[in-house]
């Protein structure tokens, strides 16, 4: 599973979200590069000091040029304005979309500067080494409270944001178009599970929810084109 697609499914958990937001605000972190060194480790990636180093600096630069402004422009709208109050929340929302995007691309970059090579058992975990590396390292328990909170995320809803949905595989036979059928319908469950768990927030993420519900909708009729291959040409 890309980082991209891991972040979201761990940040839909209120735990998850709650210890980020606590580790981002009150102790200085950048949860994207927590979130990278936790995937990290999940994936068995070896992450060494001179990685955690290059990560730290990149997360470091979109924090502070990009994120951080967007944050504090998304939380001054955050209050009503009298009779420009539409346009303060159509404001707010496009911030919390380039905000969004701009989370997505230092995810994605720091995927991409992760080798695959495999990390040897007897050297400290990503997350220890990605904390050292920052600027202001958290204390173990901290570490512990956010790997624990994440793991358990593991096996929750999976948010296919990367998934390839507009075009069908070339599948050779009825079986392979069953068994391609029956992966989308998980997917769209995954999907359905995911907008669930983030309507029950108290504050639901809308525009996340929309995308969501978007994918459904394409997953919805990339099944029903499937489903009539299987059904055969009738002749008048």
């Amino acid at each position: 599973m890309s980082l991209w697609a891991r972040a979201l499914r761990a940040y839909a958990s209120r735990e998850v979200e709650r210890i980020c937001l606590e580790l981002q605000d009150r102790h200085g972190q950048c949860v994207s590069y927590l979130l990278w060194a936790l995937w990290a480790d999940e994936q068995q990636r070896a992450v060494d000091p001179a990685l955690a180093a290059r990560a730290a600096a990149l997360a470091r630069t979109f924090e502070t040029a990009v994120l951080a402004p967007l944050r504090t422009a998304r939380r001054m709208l955050k209050t009503e304005i009298g009779d420009v109050d539409p346009l303060r929340e159509a404001a707010r929302e496009r911030i919390k979309d380039d905000e969004l995007a701009g989370e997505e691309r230092l995810l994605r970059s720091l995927e991409a500067m992760t080798p695959t090579t495999a990390a040897a058992r007897d050297q400290p975990g990503a997350l220890q080494t990605a904390s050292a590396a920052w600027a202001s390292p958290l204390p173990p328990e901290h570490l512990a409270a956010l790997a624990s909170a994440f793991s358990r995320t593991a096996s929750s809803a999976i948010v296919l944001v990367d998934m390839a949905i507009s075009e069908e595989p070339p599948l050779a036979n009825d079986e392979a178009i069953h068994a391609r059928i029956a992966e989308l319908r998980l997917a769209h469950q995954d999907l359905d599970d995911a907008v669930n768990a983030l309507s029950a927030k108290s504050v639901p993420d809308q525009l996340q929810i929309a995308r969501l519900k978007k994918q459904k909708l394409a997953l919805r009729d990339q099944i029903t084109r499937l489903e009539d291959r299987l059904t055969p040409d009738i002749i008048a």
